[in-house]
């Protein structure tokens, strides 16, 4: 009986974290809390079965010693069968003009960005790229960033 339940229970948990409308959400670490200039981060995409339209959300996890009120980041998208390729610059205010961080947090903050377009076809693959454009070659208190491809 308790064999059961235990495994009805599992059965639900499984089928209710599934989403249909994620392709991808993952993040990385940023080496030392410190995201040099040099550093370019990479996500794989996993080859497709459909056409299918996307939104790429970069997803940020800061900590108090970030010292700008603005991060710019460069996002590039590169794909393969057939060939595509689109680069966007993204400017995020994570505090204000009174150096607050603008989400709630005490000593780490998570930010994520509006989405940028990606339009995917059947059997395409690629990678999306980013790195910081900051004039600042190491940039403290950035400790991952990542990325959520939704439909």
């Amino acid at each position: 009986m308790h064999r059961w339940a235990g495994f009805i229970l599992l059965s639900i948990l499984l089928l209710a974290s599934c989403d249909r409308n994620t392709l991808m959400h993952t993040y990385q670490p940023v080496k030392g809390n410190c995201w040099d200039r040099t550093d370019t981060l990479t996500f794989n995409l996993p080859t497709l079965s459909t056409d299918d339209n996307y939104s790429v959300i970069v997803g940020l996890r800061v900590t108090n010693s970030f010292p700008y009120e603005t991060l710019i980041m460069e996002v590039e998208q590169n794909y393969q069968n057939p060939m595509g390729h689109r680069v966007d610059t993204i400017r995020y205010r994570l505090a204000d003009e009174s150096g607050d961080f603008t989400e709630k947090g005490i000593n780490y903050f998570q930010y994520e960005t509006r989405g940028l377009p990606l339009e995917l076809k059947k059997g395409q693959s690629g990678e999306i790229r980013i790195r910081h454009l900051m004039h600042r070659e190491i940039l403290p208190g950035i400790m991952d960033v990542g990325i959520h491809v939704i439909r």
